[in-house]
């Protein structure tokens, strides 16, 4: 299976009205230098409770920000 939360944090970043410092100071991060590398791939290994809050501060399935769906608002049932 493909890594698709990269490319799919990348989406969801660019159809946000906030900047990466503003995603960073909202997701508890230092620097908007962990935003940039999440967005890039470069960092390979993201916590689960770290996808949790990306998914919750976008409103979206953290299960579609994996990659596991196609379906945005996904709810396990």
């Amino acid at each position: 299976m493909d890594n698709l939360f990269p490319e799919r944090f990348t989406e969801l970043l660019n159809e946000s009205d906030m900047n990466y410092d503003e995603v960073a100071e909202k997701l508890g991060f230092k620097s908007k230098g962990t935003i940039s590398k999440y967005a890039n791939g470069k960092n390979k290994k993201v916590d689960i409770s770290t996808v949790i809050q990306i998914s919750n501060l976008f409103n979206v399935s953290p299960i579609w920000l994996i990659g596991l769906t196609d379906d945005r608002n996904y709810t396990i049932k």
